[in-house]
């Protein structure tokens, strides 16, 4: 009778199913890991891009003895305050090619005579410097009728002040840009419509003034929905001020006739980060108070007028936000 083959060890079903959960597992927690890698590279080159911005506004405040006019009408819509750092963020040659004069040069809705002559030069433009790499929204818009240009829209705004709201010390406050009852512009910050300010106008200090801030993430309205909330939505990255007037002198010259008064690529605080939209002063096309919003866990990140950047917590009490919004309000609180 012959020898029987000795049986070969082999793997159970449940141990089978066991060691495929291990992998999976392991598996997830790598990839977890990975994913949280990436994002921290994100938001380490978002932080050298908001850095690079501040830098940026250093030296042309050293050129010009002030900072960038946050945001200007020019018989219609006008430029904004990115626009006026292209050289010194190493864009001089965009920089001279732009309609600087030209009226209504910040609006692309229409085509020329009555919109900007810049839409071609600036269709599919991507400047990466006002990008921040962690933002999930498009990085242009189609933007015009019935021949439209895709425009940048930027992951960063201006912050033009605070709103005086529940008692704030915001002194110039206008309504503005949505029903004229619900919106607020201040010019207690440091980009405000159609005027600039100086370093000794930050009297709060320089490490305690916010100036950009990021507007880089969807918003979440109260049925769960995504909004676009940033700030150069509707328009162009270059886009400026529709209204005349500096706060609380900011108005309409239209009166209640259509456009109104809106301002692009800057916001005044009224919400902490990454509140909830449709709330008052809030909406695309663009809200003045359109909260400053981020895919960085947790917060957002900002320039401050000395040129660093700082994270700032969704957390964070909206008085100290609101008081870092501004320049010259008196209570000074810092991030340090």
């Amino acid at each position: 009778m012959a020898d029987r083959l000795p049986k070969r060890p082999g793997f159970t079903l449940v141990e089978l199913l066991v060691v495929i959960a291990i992998i999976g597992v392991l598996v997830g927690l790598l990839l977890a890991a990975v994913q949280q890698a990436r994002e921290a590279a994100r938001r380490m080159e978002c932080t050298n891009h908001l850095k690079q911005i501040g830098l940026a506004l250093h030296n042309y405040h050293d050129t010009y003895l002030q900072f960038p006019f946050g945001t200007i009408r020019n018989n219609g819509t006008g430029l904004n305050w990115m626009v006026g750092i292209l050289p010194q963020i190493e864009q001089t040659n965009l920089f001279n090619q732009l309609d600087m004069e030209g009226s209504n040069n910040g609006s692309f809705l229409a085509p020329p005579p009555f919109g900007s002559s810049n839409g071609p030069l600036l269709d599919g433009k991507v400047i990466q410097d006002y990008r921040c790499p962690s933002s999930p929204l498009p990085e242009t818009d189609p933007v015009g009728k019935p021949v439209s240009t895709d425009q940048m829209q930027a992951s960063y705004v201006g912050i033009s002040g605070a709103t005086d709201d529940n008692g704030f010390p915001a002194r110039s406050v206008s309504t503005c840009c949505f029903g004229a009852t619900t919106g607020k512009i201040s010019a207690d910050g440091v980009f405000f419509p159609n005027a600039a300010v100086k370093f000794r106008d930050a009297t709060d200090g320089t490490s305690n003034t916010m100036c950009v801030g990021e507007a880089s993430n969807y918003a979440y309205d109260s049925s769960g929905n995504k909004v676009r909330l940033d700030g150069s939505r509707g328009e162009s990255w270059v886009s400026g001020a529709a209204g005349q007037g500096v706060p609380p002198n900011y108005v309409n010259p239209y009166g209640s006739a259509v456009p109104p008064n809106q301002v692009y690529n800057v916001t005044t605080i009224r919400y902490a980060p990454n509140s909830r939209a449709g709330q008052d002063g809030m909406g695309e096309y663009h809200g003045p108070n359109n909260p400053l919003t981020s895919a960085h866990p947790g917060g957002v990140q900002v320039t401050l007028l000395d040129g660093s950047a700082r994270f700032i917590a969704e957390t964070v009490q909206l008085t100290v936000l609101k008081s870092l919004a501004c320049r010259d309000d008196g209570q000074v609180f810092s991030l340090q």
